[in-house]
């Protein structure tokens, strides 16, 4: 607010729906997908967000498992090494997105954010189907 700049990452939420007017960078208001982003941002990147959760219940099915060899806990959590290879690419994608916009005014693409929130969703559709079909 008072114009000084850091020189680390930001994990944190802008408050955009909080905050009005000259608070907000104009490149976060004018881009009609700041919002979606960052929501899709926590969904995947939040420990107890839905990636989260889903995994925790992915890995727990994998681990109730009776199978010869552990070959179901093994899978599973192959699966889950991957998805957070993913999540991890995709997250660091939307932190640069967010961050740029935030503070440094940066507008955000619109194909670009929608592509990273679809490919969120997908993610986590995929995490939760694993979850429920270990």
């Amino acid at each position: 607010m008072v114009g000084l700049a850091d020189d680390y990452p930001h994990e944190g939420r802008a408050l955009t729906e909080t905050f009005t007017g000259w608070s907000t960078p104009s490149a976060v208001r004018k881009s009609a997908y700041f919002v979606p982003l960052e929501q899709a941002f926590k969904q995947i990147n939040a420990p107890v967000g839905a990636l989260g959760l889903a995994s925790l219940q992915a890995s727990t099915a994998g681990l109730e498992s009776n199978d010869a060899g552990d070959s179901t806990y093994n899978f599973v959590e192959g699966q889950l090494a991957t998805f957070t290879s993913q999540r991890d690419a995709l997250a660091g994608q939307m932190l640069n997105l967010r961050e740029g916009a935030a503070f440094n005014n940066q507008p955000i693409p619109d194909q670009q954010a929608i592509q990273l929130i679809q490919q969120a969703q997908a993610l986590l559709h995929s995490v939760r189907n694993l979850a429920n079909n270990p």
